[in-house]
């Protein structure tokens, strides 16, 4: 649990998006605040007391946070198209595979639990 530079994204669960670094201008126009928050067992921040605990994560979560690790491994595409040194066409698979998965993370984040 700490301070951290964050805005509630779900109202309901107390989920937050946290800003990892120190540019106070960013996250104030962001319209981030500080608060105290805690990182959950599905890898997501939370507004302290409503972090999920490893007896009550559903299996969805569970298979949601794989799904954006696996996710995670292809970030550096995005940034190689962004800078000019690579384009779409050279990783049209990569993409379509991260197409993918949002897919399957849209679908079992619309299902709830």
């Amino acid at each position: 649990m700490s301070k951290m530079w964050a805005t509630v994204i779900d109202s309901k669960t107390k989920k937050c998006k946290v800003g990892l670094g120190t540019d106070e201008k960013l996250y104030k126009s962001l319209g981030m605040k500080i608060m105290d928050v805690e990182q959950s067992i599905d890898g997501n921040y939370y507004i302290k007391g409503y972090a999920p605990t490893k007896n009550n994560i559903p299996y969805n979560l569970k298979r949601i946070k794989e799904l954006k690790e696996e996710l995670k491994k292809y970030d550096y595409i995005g940034i190689k198209i962004a800078t000019g040194c690579a384009t779409i066409e050279q990783y049209k698979a990569e993409i379509e595979l991260c197409e993918q998965l949002r897919k399957e993370i849209n679908i079992l984040e619309s299902k709830g639990e």
